[in-house]
């Protein structure tokens, strides 16, 4: 004996409360898979997505970090280059045979003053706990989010030792020869430097640039897969109201029909 009438409106009413139920859910959660029973297939893909999302939103972090790293250190090795080109100045000052013996003394203080300088910038740069320019600073950057994109970097020891610049004279002529000697060199190094950083924050933005796309690009499939269609959602429940509303119809008249038929009997 097959399946009675009742037995199927049951079931239609039934799977249209559910339609409701899950139309409800996907409305007011705003995402189209809310467990497995929705999709499990899409539920394991945006599951992927938002692991990869959560990974490059850390690696961008990273990123970031180390670009405000090398900004500090340009900073200061720019401090550093502003400095050597007084010394230059001084020691060209110096050279002048109009000078007496305390105008090059008072030019020989300034120096010492610069240097000085010089020493206080290399020793308390710092980064996150880092010392940048006393030339111990020599890390990986991170560049990306996935294995080996880093990027090596090492910065020199800026102080007026580390340049070569101690025992600066300017107060004798083959003092202030070797300081201009010495001075220019300090310039090249630095110039150096500030070469290094300034490729290794080029590096760095390329990689957050394309880490930005390609995380854009991720959160757009995640949104397209994972986030209710209003409008689709809303029609079929609208559609599955009507479906309820006909089934529980149905039903009540499949019932008064069962009663007067059992009124009949004898």
């Amino acid at each position: 004996m097959g399946p009675t009438p009742a037995l199927g409106l049951n079931s239609n009413l039934a799977t249209s409360q559910a339609k409701l139920l899950s139309d409800l859910q996907k409305l007011s959660t705003a995402k189209a898979i809310n467990s497995a029973a929705d999709n499990a297939a899409g539920l394991a893909q945006l599951t992927s997505f938002n692991v990869q999302l959560s990974s490059q939103a850390q690696a961008a972090n990273g990123i970031q970090n180390g670009i405000s790293l090398l900004e500090t250190a340009g900073g200061a090795i720019g401090s550093v280059s502003d400095g050597l080109q007084q010394l230059s100045e001084l020691a060209v000052q110096a050279g002048n045979g109009a000078l007496n013996a305390g105008d090059k003394q008072a030019l020989q203080d300034q120096a010492n003053q610069i240097l000085q300088g010089l020493d206080q910038v290399a020793g308390s740069t710092q980064f996150n706990g880092n010392a940048l320019l006393n030339g111990s600073f020599n890390q990986t950057l991170q560049a990306g989010a996935n294995p080996g994109e880093t990027l090596p970097v090492s910065l020199g020891n800026l102080s007026s030792s580390g340049l070569g610049l101690q025992g600066l004279d300017l107060t004798t002529a083959t003092g202030q020869a070797s300081a201009i000697d010495a001075i220019g060199n300090a310039l090249q190094t630095v110039s150096q430097q500030q070469s290094t950083v300034g490729a290794a924050q080029a590096g760095l933005q390329t990689g957050l640039s394309n880490l930005g796309a390609s995380s854009e690009s991720l959160a757009a499939a995640s949104s397209r897969l994972g986030d209710t269609d209003f409008a689709q959602v809303t029609s079929g429940r609208a559609q599955a109201t009507v479906q309820q509303e006909a089934s529980i119809k149905a039903l009540a008249a499949y019932n008064e029909i069962q009663k007067g038929t059992l009124k009949l009997l004898p």
